[in-house]
């Protein structure tokens, strides 16, 4: 039997509702330099929309990234969004609240923001409303010793302003305030009034979440070449995106016939 079937026939037998949570980048969108050309497949979208609608089934989306830069990946119906790392956790089609910073986190993120525009105007940048994000992938294909001293820099200095370090794959995010997929996905559960979860992540800051689904169902680790290390919960170890997304088409197929 292979690794898909097996982690299928345990997947249909666990207790329902099931909970269907995914990581995005990585997950079921393959990596790609500039997160912004991220897309995932038209297949995959539509197996999502799948799982969605069918029965004893929840489906949730849980990234880094803000709402808006999901908003242009998909536009399901009837999913669960953690985004930002768990900083902001939606039921189906409810409306984001007002978040507000401190004036020291204000402060705290200005600065890392000219720390930005004055040495690392060359990486990749996201602006999230309670974070900033850098990705040193596009560096690290020409400059790897410059990508490395980029994120040394980001760390070193996120410390020292009393902002969250979040580390992952080519990637250094300065937080005002720390989340994590692990406790955006409990809240999920709970509220979803799941019985059992599935969840799928690929770098380490999905480490919390696959380790909950471990003990809730199954937590799957999608192997690459840029994160060798692995959870320490018995994960499932899928291979690609492209395994991924098979495993979630037969998973359709066998809820729904």
């Amino acid at each position: 039997m292979s690794r898909i079937e097996s982690t299928l026939d345990t997947l249909i037998s666990l207790e329902r509702p099931l909970l269907v949570a995914l990581d995005v980048d990585g997950t079921v969108s393959p990596i790609v330099q500039d997160p912004d050309l991220a897309k995932i497949p038209a297949s995959t979208l539509s197996t999502l929309a799948g799982l969605a609608e069918a029965p004893d089934v929840e489906l949730a989306l849980i990234t880094g990234r803000d709402l808006t830069s999901l908003a242009r990946m998909e536009q399901l119906e009837g999913v669960w969004r953690a985004v930002e790392h768990g900083g902001l956790v939606l039921a189906p089609g409810q409306t984001p609240s007002k978040r507000r910073l401190t004036s020291g986190q204000r402060g705290a993120l200005g600065r890392f923001r000219q720390w930005i525009d004055e040495h690392a105007r060359d990486a990749f940048i996201e602006y999230k409303p309670q974070a900033i994000a850098v990705h040193v992938r596009a560096i690290a294909a020409r400059d790897p010793a410059r990508a490395d001293q980029l994120l040394r820099e980001a760390d070193d200095l996120a410390e020292s302003l009393g902002l969250h370090v979040r580390r992952g794959k080519a990637l250094r995010e300065a937080e005002a305030e720390h989340h994590d997929k692990g406790s955006a996905l409990r809240e999920i559960f709970e509220r979803s009034r799941a019985r059992s979860v599935f969840f799928a992540g690929d770098d380490l800051t999905d480490f919390a979440a696959i380790d909950f689904a471990a003990n809730h169902g199954v937590g799957a680790f999608v192997c690459s070449d840029e994160q060798r290390g692995t959870p320490n919960s018995s994960a499932v170890l899928l291979h690609s995106v492209d395994e991924v997304t098979a495993l979630l088409a037969q998973l359709l197929q066998r809820i729904t016939t």
